[in-house]
């Protein structure tokens, strides 16, 4: 059921209260009551109907079809092909192959030989993974496609495109062979601790099931060597009209394309003697079942307790009144165990709570916990507690008071972003409903069930699926994974079963809900004037510059109806400070939004901020300071008075920093048995330099950090607003905006003192480096080549590193993955710095076999040298165009562009006009820039190499 908006703080709503004053209406209104509660009864059986909004239907051959005209973004379609099979269906010598299958999409169809499918739809702005991709489960296969409709040919060739995918594939032998080891480096990816520890549990979480012997992404050997008959015959059993859909949301005319999509796929035949679809499931337990998994390579310790449900009907306006109660659950459930981990020493870093699918056909209720590996049992006690309190004594009125809240407000916002909901949301919703038959009402219909349904829903109602939910013998799974290491104290079977049920004699209290009652500010501040406006007409900015010194841009926009973004910054940073208080100054922003404000700690304005929308977060990097967030527009005064009381009012608390200190340990105790993270902070530490702000993190380093002075460091660095600039982009009245900002904003303290950063000397090396990490088990390395060069930052030359970035990243991917079959990805990243230096950095990264760590490392400097060398061929070039011209058309549509293009052109001082000629000047690069863009940005001088191989 699409109740999917869910935020962390949300709008609030006005309960209406009837007062009956005459007495003599008693029996009148007794049984008009019991008149509308059969209406209501009624209603509830009621089944949910399909969105009007959307044509649906069922072609002759079977295949479904949903098609909705939406403008959001402009001059888009998302386009769908669902295959209701996944790694379930696969015979015993096919597993790997639905995924497999799914990757020989993309490399050879009737009408697109080997990549030039690729090709061809990143010639029209496509780009291959953000806006072409498609992925595999254990029940379905899902190929997503966004296209631009500004041309019909091209919504023509994406109808095509998915018409080839349903009937089409050619599985040339050739690219085949070279798709294995796509494949095969995308397994090694996932190999590790996790997957290792997996191995282990899996077959215990999926006792006696499918779902325990088809993961789907399969089993290497077979992948590497079933012959290409098995591979085809998966394709041949299971692509065929009557598991599929087609999915069509996007800026184009309904009518025409529903008539375009019904003519073309109803020519795909009907498979005959069709293999018959199973239906999995997961066998019920009586015992509780006991998984534990440990590993020397694991970071922390996961507890987790599961409760196997059936799978519940979801057809009607009961079972959506259903689901919202299962919902507000939850989340009281969530907000209960997020107050725990805020406690000076927490049972866990971090938890979870919920109801929903475990996989296609069964539900569960789940609770888990990340803990340390000695605090296992802690963990467990915990959860089981948190539970039987619940289960026992229910939850509290002020609980659900608060919950509704945040249901309703999120629908509110959906509700109000109605004509402005992306695509691809739609597009998911219709999937969805093509593959597990959640219900698509539209946005209006559910937006009235909830009005009419969610206040009624009781107390009584929701602590009742705790009871039958919570079934400590039956169909309860305990999973554990762990750090394999002396410290690790893994519980035995019988204590876990033990702490399981010694639960029900525990003399439990009920659950005390710490309110704060008070306002935000208990005295309104003064403010000050507005003394100075300029505007930019032609990108419809203000400026203005309040008596305090405090400089705020505004941009108010229509591209979203209920989104408000800003940004703030002003120069220093923990840079200003000495190596001894680096840390304390480097983690001061962190504990400031752990405690909480004046008398708020973190949970009770948590509570507090309950039914609004609104995010506000301090920060200190290493040359600024400010303050980022956003809300709907009915909550703008509260986020102005949470900026204000994060400038002036934060709030010193001692539980709050040692949760801080304690769940910062949990996290750091295991760290350097991970590979991955060894390699990372040695890249980091390197390529600073070996500066010591950089030093990789260990627990003792923590015992550097003094509360006192985080304290005073977070006030240092907010006293003085007259050096701060504000950014603010979104739907907002600029009246009542200029109202507030003069309020909150010119009431915050300014001294006129300078603020400025400085130097930490933590510049990229020069010259040649090389280093190897050696550490992991797992057949599986990871390289990082990184070059470093002085730059001249300007938006000019950042362009032209961006239009080089994305002719690297085509041709890295042509080599790398598609002629050498050697990663799965590869990524080319443009870093360029303007303060301290001017320094632009550009890396490469991916992860392969070791084996073949040298081949890869040479061939992806060759492409480095082919860009300088040669010219770009005419086809990249087109791709790049498109891409890039394609890219700002939507980033123009977007309230986060804007609010970081005003920013970052009032940080760098730059013309903001310039932002006009970019189309203009996309539009005029040639074949032959590539290569000077190259030798300019590209410069070797300063090259590091890093590479993490297996342990020897």
């Amino acid at each position: 059921i699409a109740i999917q908006p869910t935020f962390s703080i949300f709008h609030s709503f006005n309960k209406i209260k009837i007062i009956l004053i005459m007495k003599n209406f008693f029996l009148l209104i007794i049984s008009f009551m019991f008149f509308i509660q059969g209406k209501a009864q009624v209603g509830l059986n009621e089944l949910m109907p399909k969105d009007s909004k959307t044509i649906t239907g069922v072609l002759p051959n079977g295949i479904r079809y949903y098609v909705r005209q939406n403008a959001k973004p402009e001059k888009r379609a998302e386009l769908r092909l669902a295959v209701n099979v996944g790694s379930t269906s696969e015979n015993d010598d096919q597993q790997g192959l639905a995924h497999l299958t799914e990757h020989m999409a993309f490399n050879g169809t009737l009408n697109f030989k080997k990549n030039e499918l690729i090709d061809y739809l990143e010639s029209v702005g496509t780009k291959f993974g953000a806006h072409l991709n498609a992925y595999t489960s254990f029940d379905e296969t899902v190929y997503m496609i966004q296209l631009p409709t500004d041309t019909a040919s091209i919504v023509d060739k994406g109808i095509q495109i998915l018409i080839d995918w349903a009937q089409n594939l050619s599985f040339d032998s050739v690219e085949v062979e070279k798709e294995r080891g796509v494949v095969v480096e995308e397994w090694r990816i996932g190999q590790g601790a996790n997957e290792r520890m997996r191995r282990q549990y899996w077959p215990l979480l999926f006792k006696n099931s499918r779902y325990a012997e088809r993961l789907p992404i399969g089993k290497k050997e077979i992948i590497e060597n079933c012959s290409q008959t098995t591979l085809k015959n998966f394709y041949k059993d299971w692509y065929r009209p009557d598991l599929m859909a087609v999915v069509a949301v996007g800026d184009f005319d309904q009518k025409l394309m529903a008539e375009k999509i019904i003519k073309e796929f109803s020519k795909i035949p009907v498979k005959s003697n069709p293999r018959p679809l199973q239906i999995y499931t997961v066998a019920d337990n009586r015992e509780v079942i006991i998984a534990k998994a440990m590993d020397k390579e694991a970071r922390f310790a996961d507890v987790e307790i599961i409760y196997k449900q059936p799978i519940e009907k979801q057809n009607t306006v009961g079972d959506y009144r259903r689901s919202m109660a299962q919902q507000l659950f939850s989340s009281m459930m969530n907000a209960r165990t997020r107050e725990i981990e805020r406690q000076a020493n927490p049972p866990f870093l971090n938890s979870s709570s919920g109801y929903g699918r475990l996989v296609r056909n069964v539900n569960s209720y789940s609770c888990s916990a990340i803990c340390r590996e000695d605090g296992i049992e802690a963990a467990l006690i915990t959860l089981a507690t948190e539970n039987e309190r619940v289960r026992r004594l229910g939850f509290t009125a002020g609980e659900l008071e608060r919950q509704k809240k945040e249901i309703m407000s999120g629908m509110e916002v959906a509700y109000s972003e109605r004509e402005k909901t992306e695509s691809r949301s739609l597009a998911r919703e219709y999937v969805s409903n093509f593959l597990t038959a959640e219900p698509m009402p539209g946005i209006e219909y559910e937006y009235n069930l909830m009005k009419n349904h969610l206040e009624g829903i009781t107390l009584e109602e929701i602590n009742s699926f705790a009871e039958k939910w919570i079934t400590q013998g039956n169909n309860c799974i305990v999973l554990i994974t762990a750090p394999e290491k002396e410290s690790t104290q893994m519980p035995t079977d019988d204590k876990i079963k033990n702490i399981l049920f010694s639960v029900e004699t525990l003399n439990l209290k009920i659950y005390d809900d710490k309110f704060v009652d008070k306002p935000l500010l208990e005295k309104i501040p003064v403010g000050s004037k507005v003394i100075s406006t300029k505007k930019i007409v032609e990108f419809n900015i203000t400026e203005w510059i309040l008596e305090n010194g405090v400089k705020v841009f505004l941009k108010p926009t229509d591209f979203k109806n209920d989104e408000i973004l800003f940004s703030s910054y002003s120069w220093g940073g923990w840079s200003v400070y000495s190596q001894n208080d680096f840390l304390t100054a480097s983690s001061a922003d962190d504990i400031a939004e752990e405690s909480g404000i004046g008398d708020f700690d973190a949970s009770t304005l948590e509570k507090k901020l309950s039914g609004k929308i609104v995010s506000c977060s301090p920060y200190i990097s290493k040359l600024q300071q400010g303050i980022n967030g956003s809300c709907v527009p009915k909550d703008l005064e509260t986020m102005m008075q949470l900026i204000y009381s994060y400038n002036t009012n934060p709030r010193k608390d001692s539980v709050a920093f040692s949760s801080y200190i304690e769940k910062r340990k949990g996290i750091l105790r295991n760290k350097n048995a991970d590979p991955q993270s060894v390699f990372s902070d040695t890249v980091r530490y390197v390529m600073s330099g070996y500066n010591f702000h950089y030093r990789p993190y260990t627990m003792e380093m923590l015992n550097e950090i003094n509360p006192d002075r985080a304290f005073e460091i977070y006030k240092e660095r907010f006293k003085n607003s007259s050096n701060t600039v504000y950014f603010f982009v979104g739907n907002f009245n600029t009246d009542t905006l200029k109202s507030f900002v003069q309020k909150y904003l010119g009431s915050l303290p300014s001294t006129k003192e300078t603020s400025t950063w400085k130097d930490v000397g933590d510049s990229p090396p020069k010259g040649l480096i090389e280093k190897t990490v050696r550490m992991g088990q797992e057949p599986k390395s990871n390289v990082i080549l990184r070059w470093n060069m002085p730059f001249d930052y300007s938006r000019k030359n950042r362009n032209e590193v961006n239009a080089l970035n994305k002719l690297v990243s085509i041709r890295l991917r042509e080599v790398l993955r598609e002629d050498k079959s050697g990663v799965y990805g590869v990524g080319f990243n443009s870093i360029p710095q303007h303060f301290p230096d001017q320094i632009l950095e550009q890396v490469i990264s991916f992860s392969c076999s070791p084996g073949n760590v040298d081949m890869l490392i040479k061939a992806a400097l060759d492409v480095v040298r082919e860009v300088k060398e040669n010219n770009c061929d005419e086809k990249n070039l087109l791709k790049i165009k498109e891409t890039a011209i394609r890219e700002r058309e939507s980033y123009l549509k977007e309230n986060s562009f804007w609010l970081n293009s005003i920013s970052s052109n009032y940080q760098n001082g730059e013309n903001i006009f310039d932002l006009l000629k970019y189309t203009d000047w996309v539009n005029s690069l040639k074949t032959s820039d590539f290569t000077g863009f190259a030798r300019k940005y590209l410069q070797t001088d300063n090259f590091a190499k890093f590479v993490l191989l297996p342990a020897k």
